[in-house]
């Protein structure tokens, strides 16, 4: 009998837990998306363009949504950034033309996707630079059941923005190679990682559109191209270049890295760098042994 009740205790207790409790709403269950998640412009001072965002909510609750411009610079050479929440004091020249306002709350259903659309409009007195800008979407979800904004499970979406003002549309592009180098020596097993960083001095920002071209002392020939980054202006960027491997590696190499600050050119970088393959993984090993070899032999005892 002490048995049944002790069950009875325990199940009744799991009832409390599993259904008196009130129900948090869980930040894993919550999805925000937008699109496209970049847009690049040049504009002139005092002309607009429109740009269409669609904002879809894939969570299973209603979302209270808060549109905010935040402007941002280079956090490093990696391509990550810094959005200046301290900075109150940039020009903001944005405005919705859907009826929604920034830093003012709208309501997004479980399931929605709304389409919104972005007016960029610099005035006639704005410098000739370039701008960068988040537009960021925070939200709050809101339960069905009890129709309470949760604080603690806010999440956040952001679009880049990169603006160039520029009176004829064609700016002066400025840059440099401040590095291309890899390993002198490198085993030919391996593959060779090269490093290459390029540094923006100018105003507006930039892509290189190029190849890195790699020739052998037995003849040979081949290519990498180089993934069309941004470069934003007065700053340096690391460009990615994938793990490459010769066809035949082996002997002297020579790598030119050759590339024009956007695609039409004709403003050309350009660096070169020289590197061994040798199979010294192997090597290093075979000379130990044959040294070993004719160190016993040298030295073993007569019969």
């Amino acid at each position: 009998m002490r048995g049944v009740k002790l069950c009875l205790l325990i199940c009744s207790f799991a009832y409390l837990l599993v259904y008196l409790l009130p129900k948090p709403i869980y930040a894993q269950s919550l999805s925000l998306s937008i699109w496209p998640p970049l847009l690049e412009v040049m504009i002139q001072p005092g002309r607009s363009v429109t740009q269409a965002y669609e904002i879809a909510n894939h969570s299973e609750y209603d979302l209270k949504v808060t549109p905010s411009i935040i402007p941002f610079k280079p956090a490093n050479n990696e391509g990550q950034i810094s959005l200046q929440w301290e900075n109150k004091n940039f020009p903001n020249f944005f405005s919705f033309e859907t009826g929604e306002i920034l830093n003012t709350p709208f309501w997004l259903k479980s399931g929605q996707t709304k389409q919104v659309l972005l007016k960029i409009s610099p005035p006639k007195d704005l410098s000739e630079k370039d701008y960068y800008f988040t537009l960021l979407f925070s939200a709050n979800p809101v339960s069905h059941s009890e129709k309470n904004t949760s604080s603690s499970s806010t999440i956040e979406v952001g679009t880049n923005i990169l603006i160039s003002v520029s009176q004829s549309g064609n700016p002066k592009l400025f840059g440099k190679i401040s590095e291309f180098s890899c390993p002198k020596v490198i085993d030919s097993f391996s593959p060779v990682n090269f490093n290459l960083k390029v540094e923006n001095w100018g105003k507006t920002f930039w892509k290189p559109f190029g190849k890195i071209f790699i020739t052998g002392f037995l003849g040979q020939k081949e290519e990498i191209e180089i993934l069309p980054q941004n470069v934003l202006a007065e700053s340096e960027r690391k460009i990615f270049v994938p793990s490459f491997k010769p066809k035949l590696p082996l002997g002297p190499f020579k790598a030119k890295v050759e590339f024009s600050l956007n695609q039409e050119g004709p403003v050309k970088l350009e660096s070169q760098i020289s590197f061994w393959y040798l199979p010294y993984k192997i090597l290093i090993p075979l000379l130990f042994v044959i040294f070993f070899f004719f160190l016993f032999k040298k030295f073993r005892p007569k019969k």
